[in-house]
């Protein structure tokens, strides 16, 4: 009954989770849970031990390595979060939307091609997009999320099915850059690779 944010990752700046942290004490006090799976930076360590020790109620922090309970993780929250300032590729929000868990993310890297922000007009999307990274941006795209599953959980719903229809394997990915191959071929030469 109550929305679980999940976060399984690296702790380090990368990763953005110094905005989540300086959020937290605000963040605590809704009706929602987080649950935090990483080590790393000692300053952020610290932080989740704290934060997790204040509001036992609210907040979990396994600070280990640990790929059982990482996809345990992800695939029992309702949102995952990933604010990283820079990813390359990313898998984990690619791992969530297999199970069904919606990300949020910033719009970065490989984040920005596999992560669809949700639409309320059309109730399209596959999770929640930040067009900025910042605490304000976060804390109010986690707003948004949190509102999203109290009053309209058939758009979660939805957004859950979406997500956990996507195909990222390497078929569809060979087809597209195969295509887009022949195309620059035959711009080039002006006629198909095949004739």
């Amino acid at each position: 009954d109550v929305p679980l944010f999940g976060v399984v990752t690296r702790l380090t700046s990368q990763k953005g989770l110094d905005y989540l942290v300086s959020i937290l004490p605000q963040l605590l006090q809704w009706e929602i849970q987080l649950v935090l799976v990483g080590t790393g930076d000692k300053a952020l360590e610290h932080a989740f031990r704290i934060a997790a020790h204040a509001r036992p109620d609210k907040m979990k922090s396994f600070l280990t390595f640990d790929d059982a309970l990482a996809h345990r993780v992800e695939a029992g929250a309702d949102f995952f979060l990933m604010p990283s300032r820079y990813e390359p590729c990313g898998m984990n929000q690619m791992y969530s939307l297999r199970y069904g868990t919606l990300p949020i993310v910033n719009r970065t890297g490989g984040l920005a091609d596999t992560v669809w922000n949700f639409r309320e007009e059309t109730g399209e999307g596959t999770g929640f997009v930040m067009s900025h990274l910042s605490s304000e941006s976060l804390y109010g795209t986690i707003g948004w999320a949190t509102r999203l599953f109290y009053e309209r959980p058939e758009a979660i719903d939805r957004m859950r099915r979406v997500g956990m229809s996507q195909d990222f394997g390497w078929v569809r990915a060979a087809r597209r850059y195969e295509d887009l191959y022949l195309s620059a071929y035959a711009e080039r030469r002006g006629h198909g690779f095949f004739g």
